[in-house]
């Protein structure tokens, strides 16, 4: 689709990887593909201790997801397969790695103190599209859009962003610490 607004192939790839979506997905797989190949290596055992990156890694599908199914949604309306690869990429991956992340995924000891941990992520991207927007006038999504909406506007709806990405997180906490008291024992 981008080839044939005339960008260049690295024009293309370098606004593809300007999403959010493209990035955590991305995470996602390379994640994934460690601790199911390499189960026993440092990195797969980092990545399943909690706040380790396996929780992070729902934490942003989940974003992704709702983000996209609520405000994006009819942004870009795709058809045939770039209609599939949209949807495998914003509602199958968020919702199979969110049920992954509750049914397999070690939760103990996660508090509420990890979810600001968690918030680096979307706060880097933030960073990095303000200032990749600044430079090249393309900004990823119509909230971001600095040229159409102004920066007061932008950094009002990245605050707000923020502020439910943080509820988000904190829902998380309380799923795997109510999990936690389901599965423990009664004492009579």
């Amino acid at each position: 689709m981008l080839l044939s607004q005339g960008m260049t192939y690295v024009e293309a790839v370098w606004r593809m990887f300007g999403y959010l979506t493209i990035l955590t997905n991305i995470l996602i797989a390379v994640c994934s593909t460690v601790v199911l190949l390499i189960p026993g290596s440092a990195v797969a055992r980092f990545l399943a201790r909690p706040p380790g990156g396996l929780t992070a890694l729902a934490f942003y599908t989940i974003i992704v997801g709702l983000g996209y199914n609520i405000l994006l949604r009819n942004h870009a309306p795709f058809t045939g397969l770039h209609r599939l690869a949209d949807e495998g990429l914003h509602s199958a991956v968020p919702l199979l790695f969110t049920l992954y992340w509750l049914l397999y995924v070690a939760k103990d000891g996660l508090q509420a103190r990890h979810s600001l941990l968690w918030m680096i992520y979307p706060l880097g991207y933030f960073i990095v599209a303000m200032a990749r927007g600044s430079a090249s006038g393309f900004y990823p999504y119509p909230f971001l859009n600095v040229t159409n909406l102004g920066y007061a506007r932008v950094m009002l709806n990245a605050f707000m962003l923020l502020i439910g990405f943080f509820v988000i997180a904190l829902s998380m906490v309380a799923i795997a610490k109510f999990g936690r008291k389901k599965l423990e024992p009664v004492n009579n």
